[in-house]
């Protein structure tokens, strides 16, 4: 590689990047292709890089492994790990989880690691190796070692569930410290959710809720719920209803259910807001109508009640029903509660048996 093949290149990424120079594709790509010429495999790289995005260039994923795989042979290691991942995926070359292998390894033997995540995830799932979880702990170590925070979360969440080693809490909150500390948002949530719940830590709302702050503010959708369940209900030194409502409100036209579902308890209960039984109802019926089971039975409850919306048996009966038909036990004792009673249905002993021995069965579990 020569002198002039480096100023190119480098050229190329002012270009690339708007450095020093307004910003141009075509020009990147002009000079990319002069370092390419002199064997740049950084400059390969990128040409690949532009036909694979569409900068530049129409999209082009098979002109962008040719470029991938030039830059991989002259032993560059993020062309390797990027030419593993289509051989994955199979964008641009046929899938083949042996070549995948072979590039990873190319790239994981010179240290990278985002190639040794990649690898030590095709012996987790036993992509073209049998599935060996001491092997790819093995490598995210190596990976995680040189400070990679998306393979410090996976060996974290590994030792939090158990998941191919022992339940470890300990090493499980080393491991997301370092990751949360790098601004990781996943890492971040479950942090603050083992200081939440006192999973392996004290358990610390104070803690839970630094933690939970920084994933919501990089808009991590379950921390804004937890966030603003934690606010709601916590203990007094984190309690903050109002903002919990808004916390929750934004989880919930996002579709969150369980934020749905917290924000009509808000509603109903008037914490942090005045009491208003038809937005609980409004944010209830999102959540049920996109199959939550806690709130088809707070609808089949209210309907039978006539709190909130005019009583009616037959859609209590109907909402209950659908959340007991997904396990919920509660929503399993009303129906036997009403064809005991004849309340709302015509009497049935055996149908009132049979939903007081669902519900205990699923109790049991």
């Amino acid at each position: 590689m020569t002198d002039m093949a480096q100023s190119h290149y480098k050229l190329g990424m002012n270009y690339f990047q708007g450095k020093g120079v307004e910003k141009s594709f075509a020009e990147a790509m002009k000079w990319f292709r002069l370092a390419a010429q002199h064997r740049h495999a950084r400059a390969i790289f990128m040409l690949g890089k532009m036909y694979d995005t569409g900068k530049g260039t129409a999209e082009n994923p098979a002109e962008a492994a040719k470029y991938y795989q030039q830059a991989a042979e002259l032993g560059y290691p993020r062309a390797q790990n990027v030419l593993g991942q289509i051989y994955i995926k199979g964008r641009g070359v046929p899938a083949d989880y042996d070549q995948a292998l072979h590039w990873f390894r190319k790239a994981s033997d010179q240290n990278l690691s985002d190639a040794q995540y990649n690898l030590g995830l095709m012996y987790a799932k036993g992509h073209g190796v049998p599935k060996d979880f001491l092997e790819a702990r093995r490598w995210w170590g190596m990976a995680a070692e040189q400070g990679n925070p998306k393979v410090q979360f996976t060996l974290g969440h590994m030792y939090l569930v158990g998941k191919g080693v022992k339940k470890n809490y300990s090493k499980a909150r080393q491991w997301l410290r370092q990751a949360a500390e790098q601004g990781l948002p996943t890492a971040q949530y479950h942090l603050g959710m083992m200081y939440a719940r006192g999973t392996g830590v004290l358990q610390s709302y104070t803690e839970a809720r630094t933690w939970l702050q920084k994933a919501a503010e990089q808009n991590y959708l379950d921390a804004i719920y937890n966030l603003g369940k934690l606010l709601s209900s916590g203990s007094e030194e984190v309690r903050d209803p109002t903002s919990a409502i808004v916390l929750l409100k934004q989880a919930a036209t996002r579709g969150h259910q369980r934020a749905q579902v917290a924000l009509g308890h808000n509603f109903i209960k008037g914490i942090g807001t005045e009491q208003d039984l038809q937005l609980a109802y409004h944010w209830w019926l999102e959540a049920a109508n996109a199959g939550s089971a806690d709130a088809q039975y707070n609808l089949g409850v209210m309907h039978l009640n006539g709190k909130g919306v005019n009583q009616d048996a037959v859609a209590g009966k109907k909402w209950l029903t659908d959340a007991a038909d997904q396990g919920h036990t509660k929503a399993q004792y009303c129906l036997g509660i009403m064809y005991s009673t004849g309340k709302g249905v015509p009497q049935d002993m055996d149908e009132a048996f049979r939903w007081k021995e669902a519900a205990e069965f699923w109790e049991s579990l």
